[in-house]
């Protein structure tokens, strides 16, 4: 197996795991700020667990204060999960993901400024493209009441993709340091503001529990590895599958059927990243060959 084939299939079980977020925050009953308290409080825990069970003689020998890209990546993957959050609720969920899928775009352009990363054109293609079929899901028309969710999502966006070449320029090592941090940011910018983690209650504790334990960790130590083998703007690219797999799940177990619009860009997304492996792979073979 090539490295960017490996990769390809991290990222790909990376979103196809986090493709059951939207449909367990749509059954967790709680206001924005505790959600996001047991999210980053559940994401920390866990990892925490799994790396004393898996590697406690690691754990042992960590030096926080030797490793200051852990807090850069942490920061910004926490960024991108709060702002995500709060844009839901001040701007329309089409505006919060067609804003919050540009990070392929901010991934592109920092990795290039602060790695040297050349982003190629049928990269930068695939990038527009898919984008494309987001806007025919979504049919975007920005108002001005939405000034404030837009931007919160737009910060969002930068934080996802800012944590994507922090991961990059650190080749996916300690990949579960970067997320613990993140976690324990996030659940202290909801203490911050007001969250009450004891409001929690029924059946949502069991959702939390899956999205915080299972879904979350699981997602990000797999997109936290992909970097290492892919580069940080095709990384964010196969994230975009995301967006046609989350609406199949909420259709599946709630009945909610896609409209016209979702099969059109869907198709168009999915076509997109299926040509960009394809051409990806028979280009990594001349190369090894």
């Amino acid at each position: 197996m090539t490295p960017h084939i490996k990769g390809l299939l991290l990222a790909l079980l990376g979103v196809t795991i986090l493709s059951f977020d939207s449909l367990l925050v749509r059954l967790i009953r709680a206001d924005a700020w505790d959600l996001l308290f047991w999210r980053g409080a559940l994401l920390s825990l866990t990892l925490i667990l799994v790396q004393i069970a898996i590697q406690p003689r690691s754990v042992a020998r960590f030096r926080p204060y030797r490793a200051p890209l852990t807090y850069l990546g942490g920061t910004a993957f926490a960024a991108s999960m709060v702002f995500f959050v709060l844009a839901l609720h001040n701007t329309e969920v089409a505006s919060t993901l067609v804003i919050t899928n540009t990070a392929p775009f901010f991934a592109a352009v920092i990795a290039l400024v602060f790695l040297r990363e050349k982003l190629k054109i049928h990269t930068a293609v695939a990038i527009a493209v898919s984008t494309a079929g987001i806007w025919v899901i979504f049919e975007y028309e920005p108002s001005a009441g939405a000034v404030k969710g837009d931007m919160l999502a737009l910060i969002g966006a930068v934080g996802m993709a800012g944590y994507l070449v922090v991961m990059r320029a650190a080749n996916g090592a300690n990949g579960a340091s970067y997320l613990i941090a993140a976690g324990i940011i996030t659940a202290l910018a909801a203490l911050a503001n007001g969250a009450n983690p004891a409001a929690l209650h029924g059946e949502s504790i069991l959702f939390m529990a899956l999205l915080g334990c299972i879904v979350v960790p699981g997602s990000s130590l797999c997109i936290a590895r992909a970097p290492r083998y892919l580069p940080a703007a095709q990384t964010g690219l196969v994230l975009l599958l995301e967006i046609l797999l989350g609406p199949w799940f909420i259709y599946l177990f709630l009945g909610e059927s896609p409209s016209d619009n979702d099969i059109a860009g869907g198709a168009l997304v999915l076509l997109t990243l299926v040509a960009h492996t394809i051409w990806e792979a028979r280009h990594a073979e001349r190369e090894n060959a």
